[in-house]
């Protein structure tokens, strides 16, 4: 008798340890936690279904119902995306994905696109993990504004629209779909992702302003190389991250937020010396900047 409740005692052990073994990578894999604002978010590979649910379902639901459709594209397009894939790479926490992912998943609803064909990334926006899943799904893929729908037809990128539509997204879609010529926003990081991608990473003062000058027609705002500089040092892409930035400076030198910038990547390679010449530089251009100053303080006290 005592044997045989030995035995179930072990059996009882093991399988709870099996359960216990699951669990812990399917919470690395998607799951619940808190955003740098203390709101909850998702993280990793989630569904449709998952947005349906409190918190979320309070923006997706509303943005999903009052969506009006482009039904005359769509029906062009219904044809369009039978066979395609779609990866859409978002964060509850941001605004544009709250207001643009409901939005596609009704365009998608409505031509008749499975659920099996659409893989949605959840990301994170804490700094260390700025952008990043758990899994790392976005590596390789150049995301740096979200959402960003991206759509594939056999495994082959065709185009993706990046964190808002050109023309609408009916109108984008079957841009991408119909071999046509199409721009997404923020071709100064498609051109510096496609230099970085032929080319060795430039070091040199004349190489980064060769960039630069290179970039300057596509750019539209700081916030574009700014972003993507703070996305790659994250990702410990530090030779990446130091180019942006650099370049941020040349095309926008009366900008205190690009010289802020660069002196949060000094701060992160250790470099105190550049880093406080960098925070100066932001603090005469906009000596109200309390943010920056604090930084600088900081140092001057380390």
């Amino acid at each position: 008798m005592r044997l045989i409740i030995s035995l179930m005692m072990i059996c009882i052990v093991i399988t709870n340890s099996s359960c216990h073994s699951k669990l812990v990578p399917a919470q690395s894999v998607n799951h619940e936690t808190t955003d740098k604002y203390g709101e909850k978010m998702l993280l990793g590979s989630c569904n449709k279904k998952d947005l349906q649910q409190e918190p979320y379902s309070s923006w997706f639901n509303n943005n999903y119902s009052d969506y009006k459709i482009d039904t005359q594209t769509c029906e062009l397009l219904k044809q369009k995306l039978a066979g395609k894939n779609f990866e859409i790479f978002m964060g509850t926490w941001c605004g544009d994905s709250r207001r643009e992912v409901p939005r596609m998943f009704k365009i998608l609803d409505y031509c008749g696109v499975a659920s099996s064909q659409i893989k949605l990334i959840m990301l994170n926006n804490q700094d260390s993990f700025y952008k990043q899943s758990p899994q790392h799904e976005e590596r390789g893929m150049n995301i740096h504004h979200v959402p960003d729908l991206v759509v594939f037809d056999n495994k082959k990128e065709e185009g993706r629209i990046i964190e808002s539509p050109v023309a609408s997204l009916e109108k984008d879609l079957l841009a991408i779909t119909s071999d046509e010529k199409y721009l997404s926003n923020y071709e100064a990081v498609a051109v510096l992702i496609d230099f970085l991608g032929r080319n060795n990473t430039p070091d040199s003062n004349s190489m980064i302003t060769t960039v630069a000058n290179m970039i300057k027609p596509f750019s539209k705002s700081s916030n574009e190389l700014n972003t993507f500089g703070y996305v790659k040092m994250a990702s410990r892409e530090m030779d990446k991250a130091e180019v942006a930035f650099r370049i941020n400076c040349i095309l926008y030198p009366d900008n205190a937020n690009v010289f802020d910038s660069m002196g949060d990547y000094y701060v992160k390679n250790n470099n105190k010396a550049s880093a406080m010449e960098n925070y100066q530089k932001a603090l005469q251009i906009l000596p109200t900047n309390e943010a920056t100053r604090k930084k600088l303080i900081q140092l001057q006290n380390n």
